[in-house]
């Protein structure tokens, strides 16, 4: 039988939990007239677009395409475990 956790012990694992924000600088490019973004975490640049909002939804799909990973560069000998993560503007 399992005892359910009380409200303090559940927002103590909430706590624990790792989080991380990933920074995303978005910039106008006064010279070629377009919108452009940079991941230096993920050493991701690119843009190009007329508008700062599709500069920021091409930075999401490149963040989450560098997260996706290449299976051929898998360790098959190694134990390995999933993250959930999700690609999506800070509220």
């Amino acid at each position: 039988m399992t005892t359910p956790y009380t409200v303090a012990e559940l927002r103590k694992l909430s706590d624990d939990l790792v989080m991380s924000a990933l920074r995303a600088g978005l910039f106008f490019d006064d010279e070629a007239g377009n919108w452009h973004y940079r991941v230096p975490a993920l050493h991701i640049n690119g843009g190009g677009t007329l508008t700062r909002q599709g500069a920021e939804r091409e930075c999401l799909s490149a963040i989450a395409f560098a997260l996706e990973g290449d299976p051929r560069d898998y360790d098959g000998d190694a134990e390995a475990v999933t993250l959930d993560v999700t690609v999506a503007p800070t509220p």
